[in-house]
């Protein structure tokens, strides 16, 4: 339980509690950032510790609650640098982005799991081998999970499924920002002026002059709101992959192409959401078999 606490205090304070302010700029904010770590993993290692019944509030919540937020500070000043010498070698990558981001995840899941196992006696073997097991890689008896573990275990995979993987699939994909905006507003202003004849200068004054001026205007509501369709997307096929109606997942494909019908015309912007629902609804599909096995 520990150990999925942990995950779920890491999670919160890396894709909730962080702005985007932050995340653009996190050295400025790097303080701000690991007091909420500090304080949602706090939290979180109490509840544990007072749940368990634990004696030793030192060791159980006041050291590891140390001891994360000094790890995740580590990790995040290694990314920091790392993203800086890779934007001035390279330049912005989604390739290198998504692997920076994907390896700082891992860090920060193999610093929880060492805390774990030196403070809560994790059998991390015992526990790989229950995971497998559950979702069917390995042959074994099936193990039983706590209704708490299992609740807890949902969040954590609804927190994926929603936040994280939409940041995923967002350096995966890259920038678009010059088709988003074509489609999602396009104000054109005119300037007519009739012409008059000025027989002093023997020339047309104020001739008939169209000035159009066209902006191009992205809100940004409008990017909340994909992201929440995002969102609903991989909640609504994780639903019906747990539900056995894989089959459904046609309909939601198809209601999203024919929002989106009129941009569809642009090859550039048809593969973007196709890349992208492609992407998206793929890591549902196996977010949805996850928790069916184990849920």
């Amino acid at each position: 339980m520990a150990l999925l606490s942990l995950v779920l205090a890491h999670l919160i304070g890396d894709f909730f509690l962080q702005t985007e302010k932050m995340v653009k700029n996190k050295k400025l904010y790097l303080k701000r950032h690991l007091l909420h770590q500090f304080v949602v993993g706090f939290i979180a290692l109490f509840i544990i510790f007072v749940i368990s019944g634990e004696d030793s509030f030192l060791v159980y919540v006041a050291i590891p609650s140390i001891l994360f937020v000094f790890f995740h500070w580590i990790i995040d000043i290694g990314k920091i640098n790392g993203q800086s010498l890779l934007e001035k070698k390279y330049g912005q990558r989604s390739g290198w982005e998504l692997a920076l981001f994907v390896i700082d995840q891992l860090f920060h899941f193999v610093t929880i799991v060492v805390i774990s196992v030196i403070f809560f006696n994790i059998d991390v073997y015992n526990l790989s081998n229950q995971f497998l097991i559950s979702i069917g890689l390995i042959e074994g008896i099936t193990p039983s999970f706590s209704p708490g573990q299992k609740v807890v275990f949902v969040v954590i995979m609804l927190i994926i499924a929603t936040s994280v993987s939409g940041h995923l699939i967002r350096i995966f994909l890259g920038s678009f920002t010059n088709y988003l905006s074509l489609f999602e507003g396009k104000y054109t202003l005119k300037d007519k002026r009739n012409g008059q004849y000025d027989s002093s200068k023997g020339n047309y004054q104020n001739t008939n002059i169209v000035e159009e001026y066209t902006y191009m205007v992205l809100k940004d509501q409008d990017l909340s709101r994909g992201k929440i369709i995002g969102y609903l997307e991989r909640l609504l096929v994780i639903v019906l992959v747990m539900n056995d109606s894989i089959s459904s997942i046609a309909f939601i494909i198809a209601a999203k192409s024919i929002t989106r019908f009129k941009q569809l015309d642009d090859r550039d912007w048809a593969e973007y959401f196709l890349l992208g629902t492609l992407a998206s609804i793929f890591l549902a599909i196996v977010y949805g078999i996850i928790i069916k096995f184990i849920v």
